[in-house]
């Protein structure tokens, strides 16, 4: 899963806040005693209203700077996404995915729901994607790293891997000046972790994450929603992570079932898996809509 497209991911955002500079009097001048009471007041209502909170900009830093150092990991999701019909009733579907990753060149993710199977597979050298209901899989050429791997597969073949930003929080890929609100909610408890809870706005998406507090800033929980939609669907993320792992080669390497059928190389082909899943799933009357992610 990609928690959200590349092209408009909101995390790990680095925001420069621009400040104006108000004209400084002579020495033989002074500011008449109203305009000064103005200009304080002015500035105490501008710290109130800003709509940039520097330290919920500085987690999300914090908590890139930290995932970009972790080499051996695995993070277990549950996500839950809204999709919008076409008399404008929302219905939510589940799934749950496993990525396990060894920095710089390893990398497997098992997607699982009650409508499809997946499986992805990234040795080093080629990556392979496995329709596990159905029985497909294609495999590629792949570069020698994770980050190329991910731009690779958007760009040649319209593919975006699963948890993909997790791969981007705190890097320069991240699309900058687009956080228009940052706040810091409160520190809450997930499943008896103490987290920092932050909430953040950008055109067309409202966003929310939960930051674990102490030497591991990690994200456990993720929200969001699609604001340009008068139906506001929502997209949740729920992440359980195990640092340090070990993962051996084994592990990441795809061995085809018997029963297994392979497709050609190629853009069409290496999205016919999705395609044929949801033709498979998809009755006439079943056409949505769902939250950008």
């Amino acid at each position: 899963m990609s928690i959200i497209n590349s092209k408009t991911s909101i995390v790990a955002i680095v925001l420069a806040v621009a400040t104006t500079a108000t004209a400084q009097p002579t020495k033989d001048e002074k500011p008449a005693p109203s305009q000064c009471c103005h200009e304080k007041t002015t500035e105490k209502a501008a710290e109130k209203t800003a709509p940039i909170d520097p330290e919920a900009i500085k987690a999300l830093e914090t908590m890139g700077a930290f995932l970009r150092k972790q080499m051996d990991f695995e993070v277990s999701t549950h996500a839950e996404t809204d999709y919008v019909l076409d008399n404008g009733q929302k219905v939510t579907l589940a799934k749950d995915a496993e990525l396990r990753a060894r920095r710089p060149d390893r990398l497997r993710i098992d997607v699982t729901s009650d409508r499809k199977q997946r499986q992805y597979f990234y040795d080093g050298k080629t990556f392979t994607l496995y329709g596990q209901k159905l029985g497909y899989y294609s495999t590629v050429a792949a570069p020698p790293t994770l980050n190329e791997l991910a731009d690779v597969l958007e760009d040649k073949f319209a593919l975006a891997l699963p948890m993909v930003d997790l791969f981007r929080w705190g890097t320069d890929q991240m699309p900058l000046k687009v956080i228009t609100s940052a706040v810091h909610v409160g520190t809450e408890k997930l499943d008896g972790v103490a987290t920092e809870h932050y909430a953040f706005r950008q055109p067309g998406i409202d966003w929310q994450i939960w930051i674990e507090k102490g030497n591991r800033p990690i994200p456990h929980r993720l929200i969001m929603t699609t604001t340009d939609d008068t139906a506001r669907p929502e997209y949740t993320l729920a992440m359980k992570w195990t640092l340090n792992t070990h993962h051996d080669d084994a592990v990441f390497t795809f061995i085809p079932p018997k029963d297994a059928h392979k497709i050609a190389i190629g853009e069409r082909n290496t999205k016919a898996i999705v395609r044929a899943e949801q033709a498979r799933r998809r009755s006439p009357n079943d056409r949505t809509r769902t939250t950008k992610k």
